[in-house]
């Protein structure tokens, strides 16, 4: 994560919506800049320690720049730290996480698992089979999945034949922008995210406990490349491995990094609501590997393209 030398001067004496389509063309179509009424005073990241899992041992983990602030997200398991830059927030900012760890291979096998039935009132439970913000069960997709599944009996069938109904009929997309869960049910198509997380919404539409995972690939030498994918559960087995786009039912590679596990991770000293960064309820969607909130009142613009961050100050007053 960087924050490259502004251009300033190219800026001077335009309005908003000019700045805007320039930052489109240098920076691409998902840049964008807070309009003049934002004006910034306060500027957090947060950001996932990558910790361990079941497939990654053995981690460890350190920072350029202190954390003002660590936490754990009890609803997932994830390691949350937090960054002030608020003091000096114009000019270059960095933080430079290392790490390593062992990462193992997945494999798990069964003709048909018959275990017994999940504690339906335990917090797991609960948790990951409710209908959510931003991953809702609408009645089409629980009457989908229900009807998929009505004539396999056990919890490892029902998972089995929902994965390869969407490997079959959701067309994988490379595309940045976020359709939602309805839109890619219904349009058949979706980058990995999205696929993800269509299907854990048809996993807990038949009562099956399931979460997205958020990670990248972990090749050495390569270029890190954000991928999702999603673990449902059994009873006696544990948490099952599912990667749509890469066709891996029930085995995982080990030359990925998981950054974080489950959604609408909960942001602590977050906003209520931020639609520029997609904060709802102060939680994030998930965690790839940060989430940044600017607050209002400082002479500043903030732009983002993947995992590049630019703030400029404001050109009238340069």
């Amino acid at each position: 994560m960087f924050f490259p030398k502004a251009d300033y001067g190219s800026f001077t004496g335009k309005k908003d919506i000019e700045i805007q389509e320039d930052l489109k063309r240098r920076y691409g179509k998902n840049s964008f800049c807070f309009p003049s009424s934002r004006r910034e005073k306060a500027f957090l990241a947060w950001v996932s320690k990558i910790k361990e899992w079941e497939s990654q041992k053995e981690v460890e983990v350190s920072y350029d720049s202190p954390e003002k602030k660590k936490y754990e997200d009890r609803e997932n398991g994830n390691m949350i730290n937090i960054f002030d830059f608020s003091t000096g927030i114009l000019g270059k900012k960095k933080i430079k996480e290392n790490f390593s760890f062992k990462s193992f291979e997945v494999e798990l096998s069964a003709d048909n698992w018959e275990v017994k039935d999940y504690e339906k009132n335990s917090p797991l439970y609960r948790r990951y089979t409710k209908s959510e913000t931003r991953i809702g069960k609408t009645d089409d997709i629980t009457r989908h999945a229900r009807e998929i599944t009505k004539e396999r009996d056990s919890y490892f069938a029902k998972a089995k034949f929902i994965y390869n109904w969407v490997i079959e009929n959701i067309a994988y997309k490379g595309e940045e922008e976020r359709k939602g869960v309805i839109k890619v049910f219904r349009e058949k198509s979706g980058n990995t995210e999205e696929i993800s997380l269509l299907l854990v919404v048809l996993l807990r539409a038949v009562g099956i406990p399931a979460r997205l995972v958020s990670g990248a690939w972990g090749e050495d030498g390569k270029r890190q490349t954000f991928h999702s994918w999603v673990e449902f559960y059994i009873e006696d087995v544990g948490w099952v491995p599912v990667d749509c786009v890469k066709k891996m039912f029930g085995e995982l590679d080990n030359e990925r990094v998981i950054f974080s596990k489950g959604e609408n991770i909960l942001l602590k000293n977050a906003p209520e609501h931020s639609d520029i960064f997609d904060i709802k309820y102060k939680r994030a969607l998930y965690m790839q590997p940060d989430v940044f909130y600017v607050d209002s009142e400082e002479e500043g613009f903030f732009v983002t393209r993947k995992s590049k961050y630019l703030l400029i100050k404001d050109p009238g007053k340069w």
